[in-house]
């Protein structure tokens, strides 16, 4: 055999094995937004009951859980933009497997409040206790657009969104009021 072959036969099969882990790494998802397990949630899942039926769901993963539904009640964010200085209050609940943050109260830059008409800014559709992401509905020059977010535990009173659409991007940060 010529050693031009011999090297050919040998990217080939170097660019077809890159080519297939390349292929199978498409199906891994290697984000980290899974919960790290802890001495406090390896206990816990020994303690809950196993259901006799694989399809039932037990009560108490339906049930309130207190890791995530620290995001429920009523969060503040400031803005300071063109459009609108002062902030807006956000009502968060928890509506099936998902939260949702209503408009509550808009308030401006001296204090004044004003009650929002409660539209829908935010559903969390993922949210693991410190890590979450979820669509936020933004508006700009007059139209509504839905974008994808991640939003990021800080401490048990506040939390950052963040979102990138076409290039226009931006971190909240939510306090607790």
């Amino acid at each position: 055999m010529k050693n031009s072959t011999l090297v050919f036969r040998s990217l080939g099969i170097i660019i077809f094995l890159a080519g297939l882990a390349h292929l199978f790494s498409f199906g891994i998802d290697t984000s980290d937004d899974s919960p790290t397990p802890t001495t406090e949630t390896n206990a816990a899942s020994e303690q809950q009951p196993k259901a006799e039926n694989p399809t039932e769901k037990s009560e108490a993963n339906t049930a309130n859980n207190p890791e995530t539904d620290d995001l429920i009640g009523q969060w503040k964010v400031a803005y300071n933009t063109e459009d609108f200085k002062g902030a807006i209050i956000y009502n968060i609940k928890k509506e099936g497997k998902v939260f949702n943050a209503y408009t509550h109260q808009y308030q401006d830059e001296n204090g004044y409040a004003e009650k929002a008409e409660g539209t829908k800014t935010l559903t969390i559709t993922k949210f693991n206790g410190s890590k979450g992401k979820g669509i936020y509905s933004i508006d700009y020059e007059g139209e509504q657009y839905k974008v994808d977010c991640k939003i990021a535990l800080v401490d048990e009173n506040s939390f950052t969104l963040s979102y990138d659409y076409y290039g226009y991007g931006d971190v909240e940060t939510w306090k607790r009021q």
